[in-house]
Protein backbone atom coordinates (compact mmCIF):
# COMPACT_ATOMS: atom_id res chain seq x y z
CA UNK A 1 0.00 0.00 0.00
CA UNK A 2 1.27 3.42 -1.22
CA UNK A 3 -0.07 6.59 0.74
CA UNK A 4 -0.06 10.30 0.59
CA UNK A 5 -2.09 13.57 0.82
CA UNK A 6 -2.35 15.77 -2.23
CA UNK A 7 -0.01 18.21 -3.32
CA UNK A 8 4.17 17.65 -2.44
CA UNK A 9 3.29 14.75 -0.48
CA UNK A 10 1.50 13.41 -3.41
CA UNK A 11 4.34 14.09 -6.26
CA UNK A 12 7.30 12.86 -3.81
CA UNK A 13 5.03 9.10 -3.89
CA UNK A 14 5.05 9.50 -7.65
CA UNK A 15 9.09 9.15 -7.59
CA UNK A 16 8.69 5.56 -6.62
CA UNK A 17 6.12 4.88 -9.24
CA UNK A 18 8.68 1.57 -10.77
CA UNK A 19 7.22 0.20 -7.67
CA UNK A 20 3.78 -0.27 -8.14
CA UNK A 21 3.86 -2.55 -10.92
CA UNK A 22 6.36 -4.96 -8.94
CA UNK A 23 3.87 -5.54 -6.50
CA UNK A 24 -0.07 -5.83 -5.99
CA UNK A 25 -0.69 -2.46 -5.36
CA UNK A 26 -3.01 0.02 -3.85
CA UNK A 27 -2.67 4.13 -3.63
CA UNK A 28 -4.95 5.24 -0.96
CA UNK A 29 -4.80 9.53 -1.33
CA UNK A 30 -7.22 12.45 -0.86
CA UNK A 31 -6.05 13.42 -4.05
CA UNK A 32 -9.30 13.30 -6.19
CA UNK A 33 -7.65 14.07 -9.35
CA UNK A 34 -5.44 11.02 -9.00
CA UNK A 35 -6.81 8.20 -11.94
CA UNK A 36 -5.37 5.46 -13.79
CA UNK A 37 -4.80 7.85 -16.76
CA UNK A 38 -1.82 9.43 -14.88
CA UNK A 39 1.12 8.13 -16.46
CA UNK A 40 2.95 7.23 -13.09
CA UNK A 41 0.03 5.36 -12.17
CA UNK A 42 -0.50 3.21 -15.06
CA UNK A 43 0.89 0.26 -13.56
CA UNK A 44 -1.19 0.91 -9.81
CA UNK A 45 -3.35 -1.94 -8.99
CA UNK A 46 -5.96 0.11 -7.57
CA UNK A 47 -6.73 3.90 -6.07
CA UNK A 48 -8.85 4.47 -2.88
CA UNK A 49 -9.94 8.15 -2.28
CA UNK A 50 -10.25 9.01 1.40
CA UNK A 51 -11.60 12.62 1.62
CA UNK A 52 -12.62 12.81 5.48
CA UNK A 53 -10.29 15.38 6.31
CA UNK A 54 -9.85 17.34 2.66
CA UNK A 55 -13.34 17.12 2.33
CA UNK A 56 -14.14 19.02 6.05
CA UNK A 57 -10.76 21.64 4.68
CA UNK A 58 -12.04 22.43 1.16
CA UNK A 59 -16.52 22.80 2.71
CA UNK A 60 -15.08 25.73 4.97
CA UNK A 61 -12.34 27.41 3.48
CA UNK A 62 -13.01 31.20 3.11
CA UNK A 63 -15.04 30.66 6.02
CA UNK A 64 -14.94 32.54 9.15
CA UNK A 65 -14.44 28.93 10.77
CA UNK A 66 -11.96 27.48 8.59
CA UNK A 67 -9.78 27.18 11.91
CA UNK A 68 -12.51 25.92 13.73
CA UNK A 69 -10.94 22.98 15.66
CA UNK A 70 -13.94 21.19 15.81
CA UNK A 71 -13.83 21.29 12.30
CA UNK A 72 -10.76 19.62 11.78
CA UNK A 73 -11.26 17.33 14.70
CA UNK A 74 -14.61 16.22 13.01
CA UNK A 75 -12.56 15.40 9.78
CA UNK A 76 -9.71 13.89 10.95
CA UNK A 77 -12.42 11.53 12.44
CA UNK A 78 -14.15 11.09 9.33
CA UNK A 79 -10.30 10.60 7.66
CA UNK A 80 -9.67 7.62 10.73
CA UNK A 81 -12.80 5.39 9.92
CA UNK A 82 -12.25 5.84 6.16
CA UNK A 83 -8.28 4.52 6.63
CA UNK A 84 -9.64 1.97 9.13
CA UNK A 85 -11.92 0.43 7.12
CA UNK A 86 -9.69 0.24 3.83
CA UNK A 87 -6.75 -0.81 5.95
CA UNK A 88 -9.39 -3.98 7.19
CA UNK A 89 -10.28 -4.82 3.51
CA UNK A 90 -7.29 -4.43 2.21
CA UNK A 91 -5.06 -6.06 5.12
CA UNK A 92 -1.35 -4.80 3.25
CA UNK A 93 1.68 -6.23 4.14
CA UNK A 94 3.64 -2.94 3.79
CA UNK A 95 2.67 0.74 3.69
CA UNK A 96 4.77 2.81 2.69
CA UNK A 97 4.00 6.77 3.28
CA UNK A 98 5.35 10.11 2.27
CA UNK A 99 2.40 11.82 4.80
CA UNK A 100 0.72 13.87 5.44
CA UNK A 101 -2.68 13.38 7.14
CA UNK A 102 -3.53 11.01 5.46
CA UNK A 103 -0.39 8.98 7.26
CA UNK A 104 -1.35 9.54 10.72
CA UNK A 105 -4.67 7.36 10.59
CA UNK A 106 -3.41 4.59 8.42
CA UNK A 107 0.09 4.18 10.40
CA UNK A 108 -1.93 3.52 13.72
CA UNK A 109 -4.46 1.09 12.17
CA UNK A 110 -1.94 -0.38 10.10
CA UNK A 111 0.34 -1.28 12.90
CA UNK A 112 -2.94 -2.76 14.88
CA UNK A 113 -3.38 -5.06 11.87
CA UNK A 114 0.72 -6.25 11.80
CA UNK A 115 1.59 -4.35 8.53
CA UNK A 116 5.09 -3.21 8.22
CA UNK A 117 5.30 0.74 8.24
CA UNK A 118 7.55 2.70 6.21
CA UNK A 119 7.61 6.26 6.49
CA UNK A 120 9.76 8.87 4.32
CA UNK A 121 9.52 12.13 5.63
CA UNK A 122 9.14 14.89 3.42
CA UNK A 123 11.82 16.74 1.51
CA UNK A 124 10.77 20.30 2.73
CA UNK A 125 12.15 18.84 5.98
CA UNK A 126 15.88 19.66 6.31
CA UNK A 127 16.12 20.88 9.85
CA UNK A 128 12.83 19.85 12.07
CA UNK A 129 10.66 17.30 11.76
CA UNK A 130 6.98 17.47 10.34
CA UNK A 131 4.01 16.67 12.77
CA UNK A 132 3.34 13.60 10.82
CA UNK A 133 6.89 12.45 11.43
CA UNK A 134 6.67 13.13 14.99
CA UNK A 135 3.46 11.16 15.49
CA UNK A 136 4.49 8.01 13.05
CA UNK A 137 8.39 7.81 13.49
CA UNK A 138 7.53 5.95 16.55
CA UNK A 139 5.93 3.27 15.63
CA UNK A 140 7.26 3.11 12.41
CA UNK A 141 9.43 -0.32 10.99
CA UNK A 142 11.67 2.12 8.68
CA UNK A 143 12.35 5.80 8.29
CA UNK A 144 13.87 7.54 5.26
CA UNK A 145 14.64 10.66 5.49
CA UNK A 146 15.81 12.84 2.33
CA UNK A 147 18.36 15.10 3.98
CA UNK A 148 21.48 13.96 5.94
CA UNK A 149 20.43 16.90 8.53
CA UNK A 150 17.82 14.61 8.99
CA UNK A 151 19.83 11.55 10.52
CA UNK A 152 20.41 13.56 13.50
CA UNK A 153 16.43 14.14 14.85
CA UNK A 154 15.31 10.84 13.91
CA UNK A 155 18.32 8.62 15.21
CA UNK A 156 17.09 4.98 13.54
CA UNK A 157 16.55 6.69 9.97
CA UNK A 158 17.75 6.00 6.61
CA UNK A 159 19.12 8.27 4.33
CA UNK A 160 18.44 7.64 0.75
CA UNK A 161 18.90 11.07 -0.73
CA UNK A 162 16.21 12.98 -2.19
CA UNK A 163 12.92 11.64 -4.38
CA UNK A 164 12.82 14.25 -6.71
Amino acid sequence: MFACSEGGHFTQLMALHDLFGEYDSILVTDNFRASKEMPELKDIGRIELVGGFANARKSHAGSKHSDNRITYFHGYLKLFIECRKVIKRVRPKVLISTGSNIAVPLFFCGKLMGTKLIYIESRARVYTKSMTGKLVSGISDKVIVQWKEMLELYKNAEYYGVLV
